[in-house]
């Protein structure tokens, strides 16, 4: 049974090879198209007749690749007429899979705003081997990645600062994240308060507590208005 299985998705995968070069073909039958080059610094197993993609349709086709002197990939693709207005200057370029296919690689196209002046033909163009949107989630974790390890540094130095440096080191740390926060989206959002508030909230209480006895309520205050901005956000 297991064997027919992958036989039936091996088939469904050359069906589906098959569909999208027939696709591209129709799509440019009959008429020039709008062709430019993407110059990328690596294509990721791109071959010539690979489909376009913009918005998950198939809108033109890879028509030849040249590997140059200076190590670039200029990959020369041919938009159908009637899809042209997805490749503009508000138009990024990089290397995915096609839709519904994991072997075949695809140019994909992503706009960050539509009606830009279309690309020249003949023009060359910079491409990416990963979406404007898989980079900044990278960023988005590398960031929480600087973050999470500072948290965890604060935590330690808790343990062993002297309590007069404890206040100034939480207010310090929580007015960064707050930075960090102001420009971020909801996944940091989500993160803040699934995995870093609860570990702050026990230490802020732990120290509000130990201000308040020292009679120092202004601090613990100020901490804990400090905290409740953060989980605002």
């Amino acid at each position: 049974m297991r064997h027919i299985r992958h036989a039936s998705s091996l088939l469904s995968a050359s069906v589906y090879r098959i569909l999208t070069v027939l696709l591209c073909a129709a799509l440019l039958a009959g008429c020039t198209g709008h062709r430019f080059t993407i110059s990328f610094d690596q294509i990721d197993g791109l071959k010539q007749k690979d489909p376009v993609i913009f918005e998950k349709k198939t809108v033109g086709q890879v028509k030849k690749i040249t590997y140059t002197q200076d190590a670039r990939f200029q990959v020369s693709v041919e938009i159908a007429e009637a899809f042209s207005d997805c490749a503009t200057e508000d138009s990024r370029f990089f290397i995915g899979n096609a839709q519904g296919d994991t072997e075949t690689k695809a140019v994909i196209i992503e706009q960050s705003r539509a009606g830009g002046q279309k690309i020249p033909n003949d023009a060359v163009v910079e491409g990416g081997t990963k979406s404007p949107v898989d980079t900044a989630a990278e960023s988005l974790e590398e960031m929480w990645q600087v973050m999470g390890k500072k948290m965890a540094d604060l935590m330690a130095q808790l343990e062993t600062l002297p309590e007069t440096e404890e206040y100034q080191a939480m207010k310090d740390a929580m007015a960064e994240l707050e930075q960090k926060l102001k420009s971020s989206g909801q996944k940091m959002g989500d993160t803040l308060k699934n995995d870093i508030l609860p570990l702050l909230e026990e230490k802020l209480n732990a120290l509000s507590d130990s201000l308040r006895e020292q009679g120092k309520d202004n601090q613990a205050e100020e901490l804990e208005k400090d905290f409740g901005r953060l989980q605002e956000f």
